[in-house]
C-alpha cells in the first residue's frame, strides 16, 4: 500500500486510476482556534470510530486492517497545536494518503468502487503556485512559493546586489596644475549615473527571470512604486503580475509569503470570473451546456473543455443500462446510485482532458449552478 509523501496532484492522479475495490473518502473539517480547537480530538475519534463501524456492517467478517491502520497512523500524526482548516483521507486496498487542505470540508464519510475527489481539485485550485521578486535599489531576491511558504532562488544574477561589482569614478583632473580645464571623463551626477546602472542590472533581472516563468505562473512583484517603471515588468494577458507597492528590505520569506497570498488568490478569483465571462460570451453559439444533466451527457460525450461548478453544490444521481443519461431521482427498476453525481462528472471532465473550475456560491445562479464550456 502506497503511503509515501506525494504532491496532491500526483495524488489526485492515483485516486482517478482507483476503481471497482472498496475506496474509503474521509473528510473532516477542524477548528483552528481556541476554545472551540479542543474539540478537534473528539471529533476525530467520532469519525474514526464511524469508518470502524461502517467498516463492520458493510463488510462483515473480513479483515479490514489494511484500512483502519493508515486511518490510524493518519489521525495520529495531526498537529492538534496548529491543525489545518480540514483534512481529506483516502484510503484502498492499493493507497492511502491524508491531505491537509486549505479549506473546511464538510464532514463527510464515503465508502464507494471510486473515491470522492472534488475536495482534492478545490485544494489545487486554492494550492497555487507563484513566483515572488523584491526589488530594491540595490538588490533583487526571487522565490517559489506556494500558498504560505516561500523558499529563495538562489539565482547567481538575481541574487547578487548589483553594488557589488560597480564603483563609482569621480571625475579626475589630468595634471595636478590645471586645475579643472582638463578633465579625464566627464560624468553626470553619482545619483544619475547609479540609476543607469540600476537599470541596466534590472534589464538583466528581467531576462534571467524569463528562464523561470511559465503562461501559467502568476508573478507577485514587491517593490517601491519608483522603482516599478525602472524594473518595467508589466505582464501579458497570459503572464499575470501583481504588484505590491512596499520596501521588501526587511521582509523575512514568510512575511513576503503571507503578504502575497491575498493578490494571488484575489487573482484566481479574477480568472474564475472571466471564465464565466467567456462562457457569457458563448452563450447562443452552440458551445455552452447548463445544468447537471446536459454537462453529463456533453462530458460522456467527450466535448467538454471547461466546466464551472458552485463549490457546495452537491446532487446524488441515477443511472440505468445509459451512461449518457444521468437521472436526478430514482428511476423505477434496477439502477446504479451516484453518492454525487457532481462528482462523477468532475472525473468524466478531467479523464476527457478537460479543466474544472470552482467558483463562488451562487456565481452560477441563471446556469443551475453548473456549467460547461464545450469543445465543439
Amino acid at each position: 500500500m502506497e503511503k509515501n509523501q506525494i504532491l496532491p496532484g500526483e495524488v489526485l492522479a492515483n485516486l482517478l486510476l482507483d476503481k471497482g475495490a472498496p475506496c474509503l473518502t474521509l473528510t473532516v473539517s477542524l477548528e483552528k482556534l481556541n476554545p472551540v480547537r479542543e474539540a478537534n480530538s473528539r471529533i476525530l475519534k467520532e469519525y474514526t470510530s464511524l469508518v470502524e463501524d461502517q467498516w463492520q456492517r458493510l463488510f462483515p467478517g473480513k479483515n479490514g486492517q489494511f484500512f483502519l491502520e493508515p486511518l490510524h497512523d493518519f489521525i495520529d500524526k495531526i498537529d492538534l497545536g496548529n491543525p489545518p482548516l480540514g483534512i481529506g483521507i483516502y484510503i484502498s486496498p492499493t493507497q492511502a494518503h491524508c491531505i491537509h487542505f486549505l479549506f473546511a470540508p464538510p464532514m463527510r464519510v464515503c465508502w464507494n468502487d471510486r473515491f470522492l475527489i472534488r475536495d482534492l481539485v478545490y485544494q489545487l485550485q486554492l494550492q497555487q503556485r507563484f513566483l515572488l521578486l523584491t526589488v530594491t535599489e540595490k538588490r533583487a531576491r526571487l522565490f517559489e512559493c506556494e500558498n504560505d511558504q516561500c523558499s529563495q532562488i538562489q539565482d547567481g544574477l538575481i541574487s547578487t546586489p548589483f553594488y557589488d561589482n560597480y564603483e563609482y569614478n569621480s571625475p579626475a583632473r589630468s595634471t595636478s596644475y590645471a586645475g579643472y580645464s582638463h578633465v579625464k571623463s566627464y560624468e553626470r551626477e553619482e545619483e544619475e549615473v547609479l540609476a543607469a546602472h540600476r537599470r541596466k542590472y534590472f534589464k538583466g533581472v528581467k531576462e534571467r527571470l524569463a528562464q523561470y516563468r511559465t503562461h501559467q505562473t502568476p508573478l507577485v512583484l514587491v517593490a517601491q512604486k519608483e522603482l516599478l517603471s525602472e524594473l518595467d515588468l508589466e505582464g501579458k494577458a497570459n503572464e499575470p503580475v501583481v504588484h505590491v507597492n512596499r520596501d521588501p528590505s526587511h521582509d523575512s520569506a514568510s512575511t513576503l509569503a503571507k503578504l502575497a497570498i491575498a493578490p494571488v488568490y484575489a487573482m484566481q478569483e479574477k480568472k474564475v470570473e472571466k471564465l464565466i465571462g467567456e462562457w457569457n460570451e458563448l452563450v447562443g453559439k452552440g458551445f455552452t451546456r447548463t445544468g447537471l444533466q446536459a454537462c453529463w451527457r456533453a462530458a460522456q460525450e467527450g466535448n467538454c473543455r471547461i466546466l464551472l461548478v458552485e463549490q457546495t453544490y452537491s446532487k446524488p444521481g441515477y443511472l440505468l443500462d445509459d451512461p449518457y443519461y444521468l437521472f436526478l431521482s430514482p428511476p423505477a427498476g434496477k439502477h446504479t446510485t451516484l453518492p454525487d453525481a457532481v462528482d462523477d462528472l468532475i472525473k468524466v471532465v478531467l479523464e476527457k482532458r478537460g479543466t474544472v473550475h470552482f467558483t463562488g456560491d451562487e456565481l452560477l445562479s441563471s446556469q443551475q449552478k453548473i456549467a460547461l464550456i464545450t469543445r465543439y
